[in-house]
């Protein structure tokens, strides 16, 4: 990522943005954190606040007209937060004030021409900067004087004298031009003395005059009282930038009220009354009541809604800076590549963002550039990476239907479906055979996603060519995708195939006569992959309406649905945040109704991620194809209660599956399966290990096969048990065993990355 790229990423996300009060308020009060600190009771440190930001504070917070309440969220929602009183309250009940500290003096002299709220405000902000104002009036405080407590006008004057702030009654001079002489700025603070002194306000935004070193209020105005107070800021920072010769406009675009992007989603929020002040304003326990009305406005809707941004605490700006400090990393630790891995790759924050902040692009980006410059961790991806490649070998069939030389259709299950629910491959190609009325096929191959999701872009495109060279080889038939990835695969990267969803041909052709009707209620949950496929979310609406199903649509559905944690191979790389973000996802289900409902969906993995919550998950499928198998007893069974297939099984269910298809549809023998090992049989603990681990049984049969042939165990005196490791890849693998008549038993198994060296 190029440095101007970042700019554009960060420029998107608007969470940094000032809410919409504090930017219509023309100074600027941090609105939210004072009101954060007057719930909490923290009143001298809401005072703090008020005071660093406010011109004159004293004077300011009991005059403040609450120009921001026009822009409070919760206008309508109860009523604006009435910050006026909430300031009066401060500004009267604080028994600490901050230390006035200006900067050194620059020997700088100001001249400010009448009196009031402008010219103090004015005189304020250049004391503290260290520059010598004087303030020609009569009587400077003669506009205010009547609306504020003496105790109030006694604080300013002694603040003034500290900070060495002149007052001159004198007449004021006759001529700016030969008055500039005198002084390095004259500041002009009423409409009056502007229209008096002729003076042209040639920029409104610096408030400069004809006269290059005299700065002018504009006349007529017609300014409340906190923009009065602004406007002597204004007035006050334009003679600081002509003093020091430096750029009068640069950088000052939001200094008066701006338009903030800020974006707040108020849809779930409960409207709650203004609490009136009172004639003696507000105590200590209502000020707290009604500063806590304050919503606290903030973006967050992707970071709420996703449970990987909200597992890194922070949000995408940030989040993009940190992938591009993570890149720009030569020697050193590469923080952000957890982070980076654990993208779900689902598109929610995208649709949900105002800005259309694509984080998953982001993370994609972020990852093949990491593979291209041989930095991705290769523990990351390596074990799905590992499963697709014997999908796509081992695993692998492709063949048109018997006795046809070339398929007009072929079925395209994926790699998952096969590898946990076999049965329902069989069952649907058999089927699909007997309604289509043109030859049908069957391809079993990986799509490639885990290719593509870990940025490994040279074996993604292996792989389309893969599959692109076997459907030419099947007379390019058009493909049935029994997965969604698959279907989103096909469309991104392979469109000269031409692809349908097996819901739609279902829908076209009829359901299976087998297929059961439930009355029982579901909720649907859609596959992420499924965001931005309309045609197969309504396919499959229409099949359930079919069936007479009765459906709960969640919260979060359709385009807004959320990941089962398995996209992006968040499983492979972060196995515990996958594990909490389908926890996540099955407790948004159970929200959905006042009863416990089964969930109803229609991928193989989202089935598979879900289930292992305990969440009762049933593929639709399962309702269409209600066939034995191996995981349930007999026909009637409830498909809800199929258990999660462990990595292992995995692989040998495909195996098995390729075999029985051969066998029964080709009438091919499949060779038989030959291995040279003692049986090789595993505890429970060993058995949960392994799965957690992600360590197949194919790998401890390699550390057997290796103790076979060496006979390199070492006996533990303490557990007796013998250890053992083999490294047969990039991976050390160990196994802690007892052996005896009936063969190898596995107690315990982990691996790593560290290669072992023998002594010689």
């Amino acid at each position: 990522m190029e440095q101007h790229e970042l700019r554009q990423w960060e420029a998107r996300c608007t969470q940094e943005e000032a809410p919409h009060c504090q930017a219509r308020c023309p100074l600027h009060i941090d609105v939210r954190s004072f009101c954060q600190k007057v719930a909490a009771g923290k009143i001298n440190e809401a005072w703090a606040i008020l005071y660093k930001s406010m011109p004159v504070p004293y004077i300011t917070a009991h005059l403040c007209d609450g120009v921001c309440m026009e822009s409070c969220l919760r206008k309508e929602l109860g009523g604006s937060i009435n910050m006026p009183e909430l300031e009066r309250h401060c500004a009267q009940h604080a028994t600490k004030t901050p230390l006035l500290r200006p900067l050194p003096s620059k020997n700088k002299r100001v001249l400010i021409l009448g009196g009031g709220l402008t010219a103090l405000a004015a005189a304020w902000e250049l004391a503290k900067k260290g520059i010598t104002p004087t303030i020609a009036s009569t009587d400077a405080y003669a506009e205010i004087s009547s609306n504020l407590p003496q105790e109030t006008l006694e604080k300013h004057t002694q603040a003034f004298e500290k900070l060495g702030v002149q007052f001159s009654t004198e007449q004021a001079p006759k001529d700016l031009e030969s008055a500039c002489d005198d002084w390095d700025t004259i500041l002009v603070a009423s409409p009056e003395l502007t229209d008096r002194y002729a003076c042209t306000v040639t920029d409104l935004q610096i408030l400069q005059t004809q006269i290059s070193s005299v700065f002018a209020v504009p006349s007529p105005w017609n300014a409340s009282t906190i923009e009065r107070v602004a406007l002597g800021r204004t007035l006050a920072f334009s003679a600081e930038r002509s003093i020091q010769n430096v750029s009068l406009i640069a950088g000052r675009e939001n200094e008066g009220p701006f338009l903030s992007r800020l974006q707040t989603d108020v849809s779930m929020v409960s409207s709650l009354p203004l609490l009136p002040a009172g004639a003696e304003g507000y105590n200590e326990a209502t000020a707290m009541l009604e500063a806590g009305r304050c919503m606290q406005c903030e973006c967050m809707q992707c970071v709420n809604n996703c449970v990987f941004l909200a597992e890194f605490k922070s949000y995408p700006k940030i989040y993009a800076r940190q992938i591009y400090n993570n890149a720009a990393i030569v020697m050193g630790t590469r923080h952000a590549n957890k982070m980076i891995n654990s993208c779900m790759l689902c598109g929610l924050c995208e649709e949900i963002c105002p800005e259309d902040f694509a984080v998953q692009d982001l993370c994609l980006s972020a990852r093949q550039e990491m593979v291209s410059a041989s930095t991705m961790p290769p523990s990351a991806h390596e074990f799905a990476l590992r499963d697709m490649a014997f999908a796509n070998t081992a695993g692998m069939l492709a063949k048109n239907a018997p006795s046809a030389s070339a398929s007009t259709y072929a079925f395209f299950p994926g790699c998952q479906l096969p590898a946990v629910s076999p049965h329902l491959v069989e069952s649907t190609y058999n089927y699909l055979r007997t309604v289509m009325e043109e030859p049908v096929g069957l391809f079993i191959h990986c799509c490639g996603a885990p290719a593509h999701w870990s940025g490994q872009q040279e074996l993604s495109q292996t792989t389309t060519n893969q599959i692109s060279s076997q459907w030419e080889a099947m007379g390019k038939p058009q493909i049935i995708a029994g997965c969604p990835t698959c279907a989103t695969m096909f469309a991104e990267l392979m469109p000269h195939i031409p692809t349908r969803s097996l819901w739609e041909v279902l829908e076209e052709t009829g359901l299976p006569p087998t297929a059961r009707s439930l009355q029982q209620p579901y909720v649907l949950h859609d596959p992420c992959s499924t965001r931005h496929d309309e045609p197969m979310r309504t396919h499959v609406r229409s099949i359930a309406n079919t069936l007479h199903m009765n459906i709960t649509e969640p919260h979060l559905s359709e385009v807004l649905t959320e990941c089962c944690g398995y996209g992006g191979l968040l499983d492979s790389a972060n196995p515990a945040l996958s594990k909490k973000a389908s926890q996540h996802r099955a407790d948004v289900l159970s929200q959905c109704s006042d009863i416990e409902q089964d969930v109803l969906t229609y991928c193989a993995m989202c089935r598979d991620m879900l289930a292992r919550t305990g969440k009762r998950t049933v593929h639709l499928l399962d309702i269409l194809f209600p066939a034995c198998n191996s995981a349930l007893s007999c026909c009637n069974a409830d498909p809800a209660t199929v258990p999660v297939t462990g990595f292992s099984d995995r692989r040998e269910n495909r195996i098995r599956l390729k075999e029985q298809l051969l066998t029964t549809i080709w009438n091919e023998a499949s060779p038989e399966r030959q291995e040279d090992l003692p049986p090789v049989s595993y505890t429970a603990d060993a058995t949960a290990h392994m799965e957690e681990r992600r360590i197949l049984q194919s790998d401890i049969r390699k550390v057997v096969q290796y103790v076979e042939s060496t006979g390199r165990g070492l006996f533990n005196t303490k557990t007796e048990r013998f250890v053992a490791s083999f490294r047969p890849v990039s991976v050390t693998y160990w196994i802690e065993y007892t052996k005896d008549t009936n063969g190898y038993c596995i107690h315990n198994a982990w691996s790593h990355r560290m290669q072992i060296i023998p002594p010689k």
